[in-house]
């Protein structure tokens, strides 16, 4: 899910690039299914997004900060990601800074234990694209304690984390266990795109190699 979730969504991001269109009107002008149309509208409204062509607003700063969308679906439950990232040219280090979660998975039951999922998802995600990989050498695993194999920390946590739930009380609990996910690592590429002007197509997004790049 999550690597398709990557591929599918930075896809459409260059797609929308390439037609000089704004991602999230994009997107909505490829799609018909009302419930993503409704998650995808949320999700931007909540945000405040303000349409432009991605990296429009590029500047040279050691410290520069950049947007990013990503949409996803797991089986019956849809997800719409919006962040706003900051990129440390000289360290190389990323930081996603804020995001807003459209949420769809039908009825909601418990929304307090739904939003902290959400924000699971989303913690967990993030590490994900930014610092987890397993490392090897022809004879074993390499990657074997926390320093090996860092997860997300603290100081890159985000400032907040905007939940919309979309309830569907005429539809069945569709699940929230990893929905979220899917779209985060794509969210956060297409972010650094627009702070940078950089198109990243390897996960995890470390600092090594977004200096590299």
């Amino acid at each position: 899910g999550p690597q398709l979730g990557f591929a599918s969504e930075s896809f459409i991001d260059e797609l929308a690039y390439a037609a000089g269109a704004d991602a999230v009107a994009f997107r909505l002008a490829h799609l018909q299914d009302p419930r993503a149309i409704a998650a995808i509208r949320a999700c931007a409204d909540r945000f405040g997004w303000q349409p432009r062509i991605a990296g429009s607003l590029r500047v040279a700063d050691p410290v520069v900060a950049g947007r990013g969308f990503a949409y996803a679906q797991r089986g019956q439950t849809i997800v719409a990601l919006a962040v706003e990232v900051e990129v440390n040219r000289a360290t190389g280090r990323i930081r996603p800074r804020r995001w807003t979660v459209a949420h769809d998975c039908g009825l909601v039951i418990n929304p307090q234990g739904l939003r902290l999922c959400i924000e699971g998802n989303i913690a967990q995600g993030s590490s994900r694209a930014l610092w987890e990989e397993v490392t090897f050498d022809p004879a074993m695993v390499t990657s074997l304690d926390w320093i090996g194999y860092p997860i997300l920390d603290l100081i890159d946590a985000p400032d907040a984390i905007d939940i919309v739930l979309l309830d569907r009380p005429d539809l069945p609990p569709s699940g929230a266990g990893e929905s979220a996910i899917r779209p985060v690592a794509a969210a956060i590429g297409n972010a650094i795109f627009d702070a940078t002007g950089i198109r990243l197509r390897r996960v995890p997004f470390t600092p090594e190699r977004i200096k590299q790049a």
